[in-house]
């Protein structure tokens, strides 16, 4: 009797806060309408087509598009041909709650235009979730990573010699996950999801906190402001709360166990994690990390005051503890924040002192890092924070 290297799953992903997984183009001012609660985003391709004939239209757009006119208003310039946008739109979004409409929007990724997460944005949301839940030889690595960067840097005259902080952990990771050949990553195989419907997403409006003197301002461009009324507004496709996409996961033994060639993940981890199905095992593995994460979250939060924001994660925090064992909650997507994404939640004011040198690009502050965290608004209030899913493998 013979044996799968692997068990082939299905996945099921339900969006529990509005996530973005961003595209690569912003769209423009220019081709999106609003009206009402909606935004219609402008199919040129039919709109030029239906309208081939009018030719002082086509040139009045025409002019408007390539001059880059900031007060080229295209809803105006349809009105006056008697043009009706909703004909020409490719898809239509609610504004969930969004109070300032900028000049352009962060798009989702889509496929065909059809919304969709990619199993390359789960797989990497997983890897980065594992870097948490590295055992502490593991976490030395990237610490010793840094600083050889930091000495590097001090003894380089010539900024230009500065290393690239992008790659300050580069070692780290080879030696710990190895080259892609050898990665017990590559024995973890995760499918995009299916396809959603654009009334399973909609527009969402995201602000910038920054505490400035232990105290909660919102990003305003030049300045940091008390009212978050006066800050920059990013808008930004999203799959609303409540939808679920599906997919196929395949999760090795030899992603947990390792091979000849491969050290699986197992040998690595630092966290309690006793399951012995490969898939169960990494469900165990990202709940504790999640778990740790998000009371890290709660108690930043708390402390300044906070308090919708820390109902929220109280809220993801009861889901956390309901899940089955084949369940887990992770964070993914756009404006998830250098904390979701890094091993960073584990340094502290000496790490990060020595980030600030080697990463001259950023304002580093050593004594709290970040100081920043991307909210969701709605109505022009605290909503809550991008990017949280529940996995479910079947």
């Amino acid at each position: 009797m013979t044996h799968e290297p692997f068990e082939s799953r299905t996945y099921e992903i339900e969006v529990l806060t509005p996530t973005i997984i961003g595209g690569q183009d912003k769209i423009q001012s220019f081709e999106f309408v609003k009206d009402g609660d909606y935004l219609y985003f402008i199919n040129f391709d039919r709109l030029l087509e239906e309208n081939l004939f009018k030719e002082s239209f086509i040139d009045e757009l025409s002019r408007g598009l390539s001059t880059g006119d900031r007060d080229f208003n295209i809803k105006d310039v349809l009105a006056r041909y008697n043009i009706d946008f909703k004909n020409s739109s490719k898809y239509k979004l609610k504004l969930e709650g969004v109070k300032r409409l900028s000049k352009e929007v962060v798009p989702f990724v889509k496929s065909a235009g059809r919304f969709y997460i990619p199993g390359s944005s789960l797989k990497g949301a997983i890897r980065s979730f594992v870097t948490k839940a590295l055992n502490r030889n593991f976490i030395q690595l990237y610490e010793n990573d840094l600083s050889s960067a930091y000495q590097k840097t001090l003894n380089s005259a010539d900024r230009r010699n500065s290393v690239d902080p992008k790659h300050v952990s580069k070692d780290a990771e080879e030696k710990i996950f190895a080259t892609p050949y050898e990665s017990p990553f590559k024995h973890l195989k995760i499918s995009d999801s299916d396809f959603v419907s654009s009334e399973n997403a909609g527009v969402y409006e995201i602000k910038v906190m920054n505490i400035c003197g232990g105290q909660v301002k919102w990003f305003a461009g030049r300045s940091n402001e008390d009212d978050p009324d006066r800050a920059v507004s990013i808008i930004a496709e999203g799959i609303k709360p409540g939808a679920k996409l599906i997919g196929s996961i395949k999760v090795e033994k030899d992603f947990v166990e390792g091979n000849q060639v491969v050290r699986g993940i197992k040998e690595k981890i630092g966290v309690n994690a006793t399951a012995t199905s490969p898939t169960e095992f990494l469900a165990d593995v990202l709940k504790a990390v999640s778990k740790d994460y998000i009371q890290r979250e709660i108690n930043f939060y708390t402390k300044y005051k906070q308090a919708q924001i820390v109902s929220e994660y109280q809220k993801l925090l009861n889901v956390l503890n309901s899940l089955d064992k084949n369940q887990f909650l992770i964070q993914i997507g756009f404006s998830t924040g250098y904390l979701s994404k890094t091993v960073g939640i584990f340094f502290n004011k000496n790490h990060f002192e020595k980030l600030a040198k080697v990463d001259r690009q950023s304002k580093i502050y050593p004594e709290l890092f970040p100081k920043t965290r991307r909210l969701v608004f709605k109505n022009g209030q605290v909503w809550t924070v991008p990017g949280w899913i529940k996995v479910t493998i079947k």
